[in-house]
């Protein structure tokens, strides 16, 4: 793998490496998401309420995943990224597939479980591939193209779902053999948790980049005590409080709509699975994708005009011009008002996707990323994948106690979530900056 003259790889190699870890995020979506769609034949058939289904899709996930995210954490920061990818990948699809032959709760409950376990490792190993791969100025659009495998992941989840149950329309039962029968809905999870673990083999068609910005005083990667990067997060815990927070609050924001969403196209305008699959994944798909680019355009073109604080300023100004769109656009009187203004939405949520991830890098040192990285998706695991269904399921089962009123509890939560976002952004601000300024990456 050629380098640079600053010690990164070839920008053939570099995008090489981001396209691969796109395609995995693409594949971590899917399998994730298409449970989305899956909600009225899997509540119909395992006599489920919203708030059952919420922990499926949202704390059954997350439980693993958050258990595991900080020792893998550690292991990226030291161990061969490659492995550690392609081992999550394959434990992951191989649990999606798990959830098509689940018969109750429990059973799926578990395999959930196993699908979060196995997309821990992901990101964290990402976000340190990536940052060794690009100096900090040009990680931002990196980070946003290996993030639109979320969109685009996340649309497919849809589209590949109500393709899945169109096709299967009018058969109750799908007889494999001596693997036994199943429903439609359970075939969809196997069909999605099989390609992916070819996914897996491509991880070591590329060579390990050369890890850079390690903490003064370190030239090879080391395992840093987690007492030590506890020290660090709290001597700096402002600004670290006010990014996680609110990319946190942000995931719950973004999470528990995208994964109501198509039920509320269901229930309040009487669109079939597959109508409301289509037309919200197009929307997830298309303005998702141009969201998170814009973004890493926009955190670019600030960073040319001299604001180190690039990546925190296109987040806020993202959030700030979402809100409003958030919360009108379960209350619109037509599916298409609907689907238009969260189209605006979407787009302005998925800004910030990418500039997340590298603004924790931005203040991180090399051989704490892995370990610091995984603590943010572990705040965003807890507050963002496992509240954010549950949240909305809440205010639906217990405040307005009404299948029917899921569209006024998603405008109640964006409501309530999207100005602390702002809030925790504005106020940090300043100390974002002063820590972007303490890094050895502001020497590239």
């Amino acid at each position: 793998m050629r380098s640079d003259s600053n010690g990164y790889p070839s920008s053939g190699s570099s995008w090489y490496i981001v396209i691969l870890l796109f395609i995995a995020y693409t594949f971590s979506s899917i399998d994730r998401q298409i449970l989305t769609l899956l909600v009225g034949p899997v509540r119909a058939d395992l006599n489920l309420s919203d708030f059952e289904i919420s922990l499926l899709q949202g704390f059954a996930f997350s439980l693993l995943y958050v258990c595991v995210g900080l020792p893998i954490g550690r292991l990226v920061d030291v161990k061969s990224r490659r492995w550690i990818v392609a081992i999550g990948i394959t434990v992951w699809c191989v649990m999606t597939c798990a959830c098509g032959f689940a018969k109750n709760f429990g059973q799926l409950f578990a395999a959930r479980c196993g699908v979060g376990m196995g997309e821990a490792s992901l990101s964290p190993a990402a976000a340190s591939l990536i940052s060794d791969s690009f100096p900090s100025q040009k990680r931002a659009l990196a980070f946003s193209v290996y993030h639109l495998g979320y969109p685009i992941g996340g649309g497919l989840a849809l589209i590949i779902g109500g393709a899945i149950l169109d096709a299967l329309a009018g058969i109750d039962i799908v007889n494999l053999g001596i693997l036994g029968d199943f429903k439609p809905w359970q075939l969809a999870f196997i069909i999605v948790g099989l390609p992916g673990l070819l996914v897996a083999a491509m991880m070591f068609t590329f060579t390990e980049p050369a890890r850079q910005g390690l903490a003064e005083g370190v030239s090879v990667p080391e395992s840093i005590p987690i007492q030590e990067v506890v020290a660090y997060v709290r001597q700096r815990w402002k600004a670290y409080f006010a990014l996680m927070g609110g990319i946190s609050m942000l995931g719950m924001l973004a999470l528990g709509t995208a994964i109501w969403y198509p039920t509320f196209l269901i229930r309040t305008y009487g669109l079939s699975p597959s109508d409301a699959g289509y037309s919200y994944g197009l929307v997830m798909g298309i303005c998702g994708v141009a969201g998170i680019l814009s973004g890493g355009f926009f955190s670019q073109y600030l960073a040319r005009r001299g604001y180190i604080d690039a990546n925190l300023r296109t987040m806020l100004t993202a959030a700030v011009l979402k809100t409003g769109p958030l919360i009108i656009g379960p209350l619109m009187p037509t599916v298409e008002g609907a689907l238009t203004v969260m189209a605006v939405g979407t787009f302005l949520g998925q800004v910030s996707v990418g500039v997340s991830t590298a603004s924790i890098q931005d203040i991180t040192p090399n051989q704490m990323r892995g370990q610091i990285t995984a603590l943010m998706f572990f705040l965003v695991s807890i507050i963002g994948i496992g509240f954010g269904a549950t949240f909305i399921a809440i205010l639906t089962d217990f405040v307005f106690q009404d299948d029917n009123a899921l569209r006024y509890s998603i405008s109640l939560a964006s409501a309530i979530v999207a100005p602390l976002v702002c809030l925790m952004f504005f106020f940090g601000l300043k100390h974002f900056r002063a820590n972007v300024l303490e890094q050895p990456s502001k020497k590239d």
